[in-house]
């Protein structure tokens, strides 16, 4: 009697809408996202040594991994932009986001609300300080209004 739930109905319509129509995967191997999140990490660590915070966020934020075929290379940038959340200076977040451009905000932002999701899952928050979090949404949305907030919220790509 209840083999009629197992039955997919949307294939049978033909204006059914699914993720892959709104959100095309990224035409990159997983291998090569890798290696590019690989080659970011390294350049922005250097940054960092150096001081240049803004310039390490700006190499991290640039050209996201995105979709789902891209894990490893998701999750190495994640623990790159968190490290440079953390080693920022509490002081010198607003200066920094003001220094970011609109879509680096935006990709910001989506990192942020990436945080918060894995601080509330368990087991998965690990060293993962919710207050850093919290402090750099309060300057990102000071500085690019509730905009950054609606962009990032109604974008079906996931960092």
């Amino acid at each position: 009697m209840s083999d009629f739930r197992h039955l997919n109905v949307d294939q049978y319509d033909e204006e059914a809408l699914y993720l892959a129509d709104i959100v095309p995967e990224d035409p990159r191997s997983p291998q090569e996202l890798a290696q590019i999140a690989q080659a970011k990490q390294g350049s922005a660590r250097t940054r960092m040594a150096s001081g240049d915070m803004v310039g390490a966020l700006q190499e991290a934020l640039h050209d996201p991994p995105t979709g789902s075929q891209a894990l490893e290379a998701r999750r190495m940038s994640w623990s790159l932009i968190f490290d440079i959340l953390s080693s920022t200076r509490t002081a010198d977040i607003l200066t920094t986001v003001k220094a970011l451009s609109g879509d680096e905000r935006d990709t910001l932002m989506k990192y942020l609300y990436r945080g918060m999701e894995l601080v509330r899952t368990p087991g998965e928050a690990g060293s993962i300080n919710g207050a850093v979090l919290l402090s750099w949404h309060e300057k990102l949305t000071q500085v690019s209004g509730t905009g950054c907030i609606v962009r990032v919220m109604t974008d079906r790509r996931v960092v």
